[in-house]
């Protein structure tokens, strides 16, 4: 798609930093504060000077704002990053201001801004409310111009305009007593304490500042209420987490947030309150589930398999194989003793959660549930083995392919490609070359061929052009299909040998010339590169 790029990184940063001091200065002073009218007037001016007759696509995220190409605008200040955060939280994703920023529009931006996340979705989502109140210069979670200029005549059609600076500042809305935060934040109730101070935290760039935010924060998780209405909570663990982890922070605020995140997550039923949630549906941060899993250790661990095991939900067990896959080796010793497991859904996905891991110390495991019961297992393990790799895993998979479960062979035969398997290459010729004479298999000889590409040992060749010479005379359509399966992979494999085969195959008619010719210039252009490769 194209967009609007402003001409320098840091004017765009300036702007929208200057938004974000108007936004902090809005929620902070009370109404009828003459800051929050300079500061708001202030970021008026900076960001019409910076869309310059122009509209600006901004991605929002946790860390800050991107172009919609994937470009970051990298704010060393940190100011912007509240505004980001601030707009991520109540699930925007995308925002768009045209050309004609209007300043009331501006002001009731700021007004939902001043919102809880949780009275946000409740009202159906910014988009929605923000053409309900008549916003029509600013629009969020669309970057398609022409999709938004549709919207915004059906919002102007309405005929509903936001309040203005003056009118916002004298007439009390029925949004006034939300909208202002007070400069003591201890009078207010624990969540809007936490939300008032999460954009706060992370924007802030002073490391004795950041100390005392953290403390704050740190002290809102200890009210009762937060317990039942954890969403911000999950929110700061999830910030904590990313700030611990951040090479551009201080070592100062790195060790703070890992402290204080430990003591959250260690902090009474914080795990149950996790699992509960997840178990509803409720999305929580992937960084927030895993920091409250890994400090519950083992415990954690077999709780979390427990929820895997009773949840009918597809994405929950998605969810928690991903954070339990990236919890590393400390996860393996909870995971062996639970893999036996009656279930053969939750062996099937400990069997996975191993493969994701990679540990040397689950190979035995993994190799014992290629005998179990369930077929669903028993493949699962071969694209574990496949992660674990090895000589151990290797061998393990190559035994399968000798054995007499049928079955098993195409997700063997793919794994040891996948694995680039010289080992390998007997059996696979083996099944190539079976007798076959009305080509019953021919799909398990296509996936050998293919593995054997992969594989790329030229030795193969001469038994390739072979096959390639002779006539299947009980199965003509499904032997030039099979002939066809060996071009391409001689093609692949990129030996001249072959050239003289695919010469005299390639004036055949249909599926079969084609693929000779094209394996033809496959072979040339291979042999033509200065290291033989392409």
């Amino acid at each position: 798609m194209s967009f609007h790029r402003p001409p320098a990184t840091h004017d765009s940063i300036n702007a929208l930093g200057t938004l974000s001091r108007a936004l902090r200065a809005w929620k902070f002073y009370p109404k009828g504060h003459p800051s929050r009218r300079s500061s708001l007037c202030l970021a008026h001016a900076a960001m019409l000077q910076l869309l310059d007759g122009n509209t600006l696509s901004l991605a929002c995220g946790r860390t800050g704002f991107t172009l919609p190409d994937g470009e970051s605008l990298k704010d060393t200040s940190g100011i912007s990053t509240g505004l980001a955060y601030e707009l991520f939280i109540r699930r925007v994703q995308k925002i768009t201001f045209f050309q004609d920023l209007y300043q009331e529009d501006v002001v009731e931006l700021f007004k939902l801004l001043s919102l809880s996340p949780e009275q946000i979705h409740q009202s159906g989502g910014m988009d929605v409310i923000m053409a309900e109140r008549g916003i029509r210069s600013i629009w969020v979670n669309e970057f398609d111009l022409a999709a938004i200029r549709r919207k915004r005549e059906r919002v102007e059609r309405t005929g509903i305009v936001p309040q203005g600076i003056e009118e916002s500042e004298i007439v009390d809305d029925a949004g006034s007593a939300v909208e202002r935060l007070s400069p003591e934040p201890e009078e207010l109730p624990g969540e809007q304490q936490l939300q008032a101070l999460l954009g706060r935290i992370a924007s802030c760039v002073d490391d004795d500042i950041y100390l005392l935010l953290v403390r704050q924060a740190v002290a809102c998780v200890d009210i009762p209420q937060m317990r039942h209405e954890p969403g911000s909570l999950f929110l700061l663990i999830d910030l904590l987490a990313g700030h611990a982890g951040d090479e551009q922070r201080s070592q100062g605020m790195r060790e703070c947030a890992q402290f204080a995140m430990e003591q959250i997550v260690t902090t009474g039923d914080i795990l149950s309150v996790a699992l509960e949630q997840t178990e509803r549906g409720t999305e929580i941060p992937e960084n927030a589930l895993q920091a409250v899993i890994k400090a519950g250790g083992a415990t954690a661990i077999v709780s979390t398999i427990e929820l895997m095991g009773r949840t009918t939900s597809l994405k929950t067990r998605k969810t928690l194989s991903i954070v339990l896959g990236s919890l590393g080796e400390a996860a393996v010793p909870a995971l062996l003793t639970l893999v036996n497991d009656s279930r053969w859904f939750i062996t099937r996905n400990i069997c996975a959660i191993l493969g994701t891991i990679a540990s040397r110390e689950a190979l035995d495991a993994v190799i014992t549930c290629l005998q179990h019961s369930d077929l669903r297992v028993r493949k699962e393990a071969i694209r574990s083995l496949v992660q674990i790799g090895g000589d151990e895993a290797e061998s393990a998979i190559l035994d399968v392919l000798r054995g007499p479960e049928t079955v098993l062979y195409p997700q063997a035969i793919a794994s040891l490609g996948g694995m680039k398997s010289r080992k390998s290459l007997i059996d696979l010729l083996r099944i190539l070359t079976s007798s076959d004479l009305f080509l019953k298999n021919l799909s398990l000889k296509i996936d050998a061929l293919t593995a054997i590409a992969a594989i790329g040992d030229r030795q193969v060749t001469p038994l390739l052009v072979m096959l390639m010479e002779e006539r299947h005379l009980l199965a003509a359509a499904r032997g030039r299909q099979l002939k066809s399966s060996i071009a391409a992979c001689l093609g692949k494999l990129g030996d001249a040998r072959a050239l003289p085969i695919l010469t005299k195959l390639s004036s055949s008619n249909g599926e079969l010339g084609s693929a000779c010719a094209e394996s033809m210039k496959m072979i040339e252009k291979i042999e033509g590169s200065p290291d033989g490769n392409s």
